[in-house]
């Protein structure tokens, strides 16, 4: 039997539109893209972190 073969960035163009991929040690990984209201909560609260931690401004101590 031979070993699998790793994935390379032409693997990324085989998944389907609506996914998101990456390459880790060689394996290809896909899931479903984020839907539009989750893809925006999460772009709020990352703004929101950053402009109260972002480059170590404001952090507790």
């Amino acid at each position: 039997m031979s070993a699998p073969r790793k994935a390379v960035y032409e693997d990324l163009f085989t998944i389907p539109e609506h996914h998101v991929g990456q390459i880790l040690h060689g394996t290809l990984h896909s899931h479903p893209r984020p839907a539009m209201p989750h893809a925006q909560a999460s772009s709020e609260l990352g703004s929101d972190l950053n402009q109260r931690f972002g480059r170590g401004r404001g952090a507790l101590r």
